[in-house]
């Protein structure tokens, strides 16, 4: 019979600094397993999109339009989010009774609970970390006698990469340069989300045009997009500084730049 738990607790925001402790375990003995699984809106980065249709030996391209949804945010910048089943409990995909079938791949939101980050500009620039614990009624998890640091908790959930790979994400979507402007141009749209999310398309784009062309880019950069997801992201993430945010972290040949500067009659 699975356990209830002790009788919740009625829990106010507090926020706590990675050395700082906090109660929660999560095992198949509560009654409330794999019910935060369900009915939720998760938002999925570009390094949980990688992990994810590894998973299911999918391509990018299969793997997003079967399991997520785009939408448009407040930027005009698309995001993407995890596509709910068509149950009556709008259950996540990959949720059984026994648990989640990609739980090692499984995207950051999902392993980053019961915690929530709790950021501003002011702690982005000053490389802190802040975190309260959500109040979710029906979770017995948070009753468990089980104590840990926050700074513990991050590291058995394996967070610290995700969070090396959403601050690449990050300085993108915190960009000063977008605060005051609403992206419309639907090519732009398209080109952000090829290189954020649909990471196979995107290689494509790269050996198959004339990018190489048009941009200086080693010989030892071309090997590891060429092979290695997670160099290929990086090289997109530059990609998008360089195109959307006008940052010069891309070289552009000099007789690319000779013909630009000819053909604006620019001495």
């Amino acid at each position: 019979m699975k356990k209830s738990g002790r009788p919740l607790e009625k829990r106010g925001l507090s926020v706590l600094s990675v050395d700082d402790n906090f109660r929660f375990a999560c095992h198949h003995g509560l009654a409330c397993f794999t019910r935060c699984c369900r009915d939720i809106t998760i938002f999925l980065t570009p390094y949980d999109i990688i992990r994810m249709k590894n998973a299911l030996k999918m391509s990018s391209e299969d793997f997003l339009p079967s399991y997520t949804a785009t939408l448009i945010s407040d930027s005009g910048l698309p995001v993407v989010v995890l596509k709910m089943g068509d149950d009556k409990e709008k259950s996540c995909p990959f949720v059984t009774p026994e648990g989640c079938t990609i739980y090692e791949d499984r995207p950051w939101p999902c392993r980053i609970y019961p915690l929530q980050p709790e950021s501003t500009k002011i702690t982005e620039k000053s490389g802190k970390e802040y975190y309260s614990v959500m109040d979710v009624p029906f979770c017995l998890g948070l009753s468990e006698d089980k104590m840990l640091t926050v700074k513990k908790w991050k590291e058995e959930q394996g967070i610290p990469i995700y969070r090396e790979m959403e601050n690449l994400f990050k300085k993108i979507t915190m960009n000063e340069f977008l605060n005051d402007k609403k992206i419309i141009n639907k090519k732009i749209q398209e080109m952000y989300y090829m290189a954020c999310y649909d990471l196979d398309r995107f290689r494509r784009f790269v050996f198959e045009s004339k990018f190489f062309d048009l941009f200086e880019v080693d010989p030892e950069t071309v090997e590891k997009i060429k092979h290695d997801e997670v160099e290929l992201y990086k090289f997109a993430m530059r990609w998008l500084e360089y195109g959307l945010l006008g940052q010069h972290v891309l070289k552009v040949k000099p007789d690319v730049m000779e013909a630009k500067k000819q053909e604006l009659n620019i001495k």
